[in-house]
């Protein structure tokens, strides 16, 4: 595996945020456990809005999660939120929201008097904690559930109570830790679209995933971590354009694919090689712009009926397969 040093991005704060950035910074960050590297030189700036934290079980997500919320300290290297270290650092620390992964609920109380408690211990007084919490649970979508036990709630509204809670003190920045794991479509879809509010109010939102289409459905920008190690950095369409190294593979569907094969490989400037099977074919080229100017001008002239011309690796599944190998 290789890294692949990416420009540094300049995190800027979205368009109509209402609220002063803040900016998670680390500096040559490493963290071993005994003899292994969990994160080895991690260096990020992540501003405002939402920043998706990718890889596979075991790349070191957990870790760094930890080193942000203040529950570790890193081995070597700075973790700071404007300037100020996150570890053992209350005024920092007090600016965190965390949805762990974890569940820690208290099944026997019901949400508002769960919340309304929360907010009482991070200094809210009473009458001022119960309209905090009714206000959250408004935020996130159960103001009918509100009286509930949250041992009656579904996974998904156990996520998104998890939610309410980190956001009682209106944090600067979110951390959220494989928060999607066991909701259904509905539920995602809700969950995913107050993420996506908070990071355009300009919160500073880290949320960490191994299922890519989770994360491409919630940001653009995204941190690619592998073996302990950020693998890539940016946007969507900056990590895509990684891909410009390898060949890409374009699926042709046509009535007569051997026929267009044989004039595809005539291009070898263009096309590397072409894979046929019935009524369509799969073409790999490092110049997909091209190759697909030249498969619509051969459709236009009528030489040959395309039904679809489909890029097959432009999911960030593909990105990240690319990369690592």
């Amino acid at each position: 595996m290789t890294t692949v040093d990416a420009p540094r991005r300049i995190p800027q704060a979205p368009p109509g945020a209402q609220r002063p950035p803040s900016f998670l910074t680390l500096d040559d960050v490493s963290r071993w456990y005994g003899d292994v590297i969990a994160l080895n030189n991690v260096s990020l700036e992540i501003g405002p809005g939402v920043t998706g934290l990718l890889g596979p079980n075991g790349a070191g997500k957990s870790t760094l999660i930890r080193l942000v919320t203040g529950l570790a300290s890193p081995g070597t290297g700075r973790v700071r939120l404007d300037g100020a270290p996150i570890r053992n650092h209350l005024p920092t620390l007090a600016r965190i929201g965390h949805v762990p992964d974890g569940d820690g609920l208290y099944d026997d109380l019901p949400a508002s008097r769960f919340l309304t408690e929360q907010a009482y211990a991070r200094g809210f007084a009473r009458t001022a904690a119960a309209e905090r919490a009714a206000a959250c649970l408004e935020r996130v979508g159960l103001a009918e559930a509100a009286e509930r036990k949250a041992g009656s709630f579904s996974k998904g509204m156990r996520q998104r109570l998890k939610l309410a809670q980190a956001l009682l003190h209106d944090p600067d920045l979110l951390v959220l830790d494989e928060p999607l794991t066991g909701l259904d479509p509905m539920m995602r879809r809700s969950f995913i679209a107050v993420v996506r509010q908070l990071g355009d109010e300009g919160v500073t939102v880290l949320v960490s995933s191994h299922v890519l289409h989770e994360i491409e459905a919630m940001t653009n920008t995204i941190v690619l971590l592998h073996h302990g190690q950020v693998l890539a950095e940016g946007t969507v369409p900056h990590i895509r354009d990684l891909l410009d190294t390898y060949d890409r593979r374009i699926r042709i569907a046509t009535p007569r694919p051997r026929e267009l094969a044989c004039e595809l490989l005539a291009q070898d400037e263009i096309v590397a090689g072409v894979s046929v099977a019935e009524q369509s074919l799969i073409v790999e080229t490092q110049r997909p712009d091209r190759l697909c100017a030249m498969v619509q001008q051969l459709a236009a002239d009528g030489r040959h009926a395309i039904s679809a011309l489909e890029p097959l690796d432009e999911d960030l599944d593909s990105v990240f397969s690319y990369l690592v190998n």
